[in-house]
């Protein structure tokens, strides 16, 4: 029985496409302003990103991100270096696969201590095709070329595993040549500006409900965001496959019903139709956390066989 058949599940609501919240915060006394880069990167985010940085001569661009598409994070890191921004992890908090990626272009890059940076093999969408990691490698590659990136690092990043994580350590980015500077709150240095940011609330429904409307878009990079990231890219929760068995479908996976069952588990109603003419009908337990100060989700089980 197919592998996705019997691990996915979805939902009676519709869920606009994941995106982040791109803000700027103004600081006083002449510091840097702060723009925020919140939650999963979607295809417009740059232009959002570019029309707010543009109100700005100095700031720190914070990320707090699970990741997402690459293109568009290529692009605002782009826009960070021409304008000269730095880049902040703050402490507590996740910078994964793509936001990685834009946080290397920050003149400083900044990371508080307990900040959690991870690189994770890129699946990237151009016009609607995916790109094979060739292709995609070469992107990346050409991008931390024009950040000035050494030989060593690009291999790094480049390299990231199709599964799970590579997590940045600080000992590994002197050793690449990838130095940054500590990051924390309530100082007054341009290096250390106050951070504005909340702890995320845990909210398992929310996050179930974006990843089935991932899935009935297709959009394996944004599903596979809002995975731990420890199981990124492992069986159905690799992007590749997500893009090809549910942009296969004859009938797009619809989510019927979703409802909260205890602290951590949410119960979702979901029906497709294969093109051999198969149609599902079934139920899944998604089961969540609370990790990096984000919810994610952990462990998938099909009850119906599909």
């Amino acid at each position: 029985m197919d592998k996705f058949a019997c691990l996915i599940g979805s939902m009676l609501f519709t869920v606009s496409a994941e995106a982040a919240v791109v803000e700027k915060v103004p600081q006083p006394g002449g510091l840097p302003d702060i723009i925020t880069v919140t939650g999963v990167i979607g295809p417009n985010d740059d232009a959002q990103f570019n029309q707010i940085a543009a109100t700005t001569g100095q700031a720190i661009v914070l990320l707090n991100s699970e990741g997402g598409s690459v293109l568009p994070a290529l692009e605002i890191g782009r826009a960070i270096r021409h304008k000269g921004f730095a880049t902040a992890v703050a402490s507590d908090t996740l910078c994964a696969s793509a936001c990685a990626l834009t946080w290397l272009a920050g003149t400083p890059r900044l990371a508080g201590q307990s900040a959690s940076i991870g690189f994770h093999a890129s699946y990237i969408v151009k016009n609607g095709t995916p790109s094979e990691t060739g292709v995609g490698n070469a992107l990346i590659g050409a991008y931390l070329n024009q950040l000035g990136l050494s030989q060593n690092a690009i291999v790094f990043v480049t390299s990231a595993p199709p599964e799970g994580m590579a997590w940045l350590s600080g000992e590994k980015a002197n050793g690449l040549g990838l130095q940054f500077a500590a990051y924390q709150t309530n100082a007054t240095s341009s290096d250390n500006v106050e951070a504005p940011i909340a702890p995320e609330p845990y909210d398992p429904m929310r996050v179930a409900a974006a990843f089935y409307n991932a899935l009935s878009n297709a959009d394996g990079v944004s599903a596979a965001a809002l995975v731990v990231p420890d199981k990124r890219g492992i069986g159905p929760f690799n992007e590749t496959s997500i893009h090809s068995y549910f942009g296969g479908l004859s009938v797009p996976l619809q989510l019927e019903s979703i409802g909260r069952r205890g602290k951590d588990k949410v119960a979702v109603v979901y029906s497709y139709s294969r093109a051999d003419g198969f149609v599902c009908k079934g139920r899944a337990e998604v089961l969540t956390a609370y990790r990096y100060g984000k919810t994610l989700i952990s462990r998938i089980k099909a009850l119906d066989g599909c």
